[in-house]
Order: C-alpha cells, then sequence, then structure tokens
C-alpha cells in the first residue's frame, strides 16, 4: 500500500499563484538545463507532500534550474526546489518554489502554471570540468550547486518529471485550490551526467526547513529545445488524484 501525502495545504493556499486556465504554451529554443538530485533526511515524509500524491521511498529534492539566451520574454534563467512525488505509480515533482530573473516571464509562469515564483539573482556557468550554479535572493545567497566531472550521455538518461504545482483555480464561478500538472517537452542536442555537488542551501529561503539534503544522487546538464504544455489536467490536492483529477484540455 504507497504511502499518502498528508501535507496541510492551508497555509500555503493564500500565497499560491491564481491560474487562469488556457491554451497558452511556451516554446523555448538552445536551453540550458542543470538538475542536481539529493536525498532527504526526514522522519514524517507523508507531511512534506499533499494527500492528491504519494512521497517516494526514498524522498529526493531535485534542484531544477534553466537558462535561456532567448525567448519571447528575453533572456531569463529559472530556478526551481521540487520534491519526488508519485500519482498513482506516475513519477512527478512537487514545486516547493522557484526563483527567475525575468520578472514579465515570472508573471506568466506564475498566472499561466502556478509557478511559485519570486525574484532571484540566478547564475549558471560550464567549464570543461563543471557546472556552476548560485542563486541569490536581495543579494543574499540561498543556492551554490554544482555539477562535477561531466560524462557523456544520451538525452534519453536524463528525466525531469511533470511538475506539481499548488495554485487556486476558478471552478463553478468559485476560487479553489488545485494542483496543477505542468507538462514539459524536451529535445535534446546534448547531455551530460556527472557528480552532485552542494555547497550552500537555504532551506528556510526556499520555503520548507525540513528539507536537509543527506545523500548525493545525480547532476545532469543538458542542452534542449523546451516547451512547456498548456495544462491538461488539475486536480484536488485534499483526495487522491486517482480520485480528484480532472482533465481541462485535450490539447
Amino acid at each position: 500500500m504507497p504511502l499518502a501525502g498528508s501535507l496541510d495545504i492551508r497555509p500555503l493556499v493564500d500565497g499560491a499563484p491564481e491560474v487562469v486556465l488556457d491554451d497558452h504554451e511556451l516554446k523555448v529554443d538552445d536551453v540550458d538545463i542543470l538538475q542536481v538530485l539529493y536525498e532527504i533526511r526526514v522522519d514524517d515524509r507523508e507531511a512534506l507532500v499533499p494527500p492528491a500524491l504519494n512521497p517516494t521511498i526514498p524522498l529526493v529534492i531535485s534542484f531544477l534550474v534553466y537558462r535561456a539566451k532567448e525567448s519571447v520574454y528575453g533572456p531569463f534563467a529559472l530556478a526551481q526546489l521540487r520534491l519526488t512525488a508519485r500519482s498513482g505509480v506516475r513519477p512527478r515533482c512537487y514545486l516547493i518554489s522557484a526563483r527567475c530573473d525575468n520578472p514579465e516571464l515570472a508573471e506568466v509562469l506564475a498566472g499561466s502554471w502556478g509557478f511559485r515564483v519570486s525574484p532571484g539573482e540566478i547564475s549558471l556557468r560550464r567549464f570543461h570540468d563543471r557546472v556552476d550554479c548560485s542563486v541569490h535572493e536581495d543579494g543574499r545567497l540561498i543556492l551554490q550547486t554544482s555539477l562535477v566531472d561531466p560524462v557523456p550521455v544520451t538525452g534519453h538518461d536524463v528525466q525531469y518529471p511533470p511538475g506539481m504545482h499548488l495554485a487556486r483555480v476558478t471552478r463553478d464561478g468559485v476560487l479553489k485550490p488545485r494542483i496543477v500538472q505542468v507538462d514539459s517537452e524536451y529535445v535534446f542536442r546534448r547531455a551530460d551526467r556527472g557528480r552532485p555537488e552542494l555547497t550552500h542551501f537555504d532551506r528556510q529561503a526556499w520555503g520548507d526547513a525540513r528539507l536537509v539534503p543527506d545523500i548525493p544522487v545525480s547532476a545532469s546538464f543538458a542542452a534542449c529545445d523546451l516547451t512547456i504544455a498548456n495544462v491538461r489536467y488539475i486536480c484536488n490536492p485534499d483526495i487522491p488524484a486517482s480520485e480528484g483529477t480532472e482533465k481541462v484540455s485535450d490539447a
């Protein structure tokens, strides 16, 4: 019997973005992506995700960073903190919070896909022997992580599960808490895998002091074309996704 999440979402709802469901999608060519994975040390894993989701064993946090030189909103970098989970048997990642250095894009990400995003200064630099990322908020370092000793792999060796974002959505004329499923598509140009390194992580700044990194898992760096698809599914955060999922688009 899989574990069920038990996170109390009530303290999070007021700060959750209000999403307008439409046919909006975002296509960005030539995006660099760094993903760093760490197992976390926690006693009550069920309390980290809402009842709609199932926590994984072990629990893993993902630092997922995008950098694009150009888009319809201009250049941007986006850093996400995500927590591995499942919707039934399907792998998912529950978004804790994100930082973005492009205010116009950040507004779109929040309003169309439910990104809980705030301003940040993000640096992502690739060298021959490592990839370094740092994130600052109001001039204060809140994340410093790296991929060390990259080795070429194929795009099939890199996976970014769909995001599950707590948001507020209008249903039957009433604004209700919902988890928005964010599906993205990737066309890989190149990919590397290497050893993860985490130098600094301000858990409080990212939204959950319980997320204590413990064991490094893996790190990857990829260059690809990215499409964030329009929202197809939302679900009630308070009941299992198998019972509370609603299809909102066929596209």
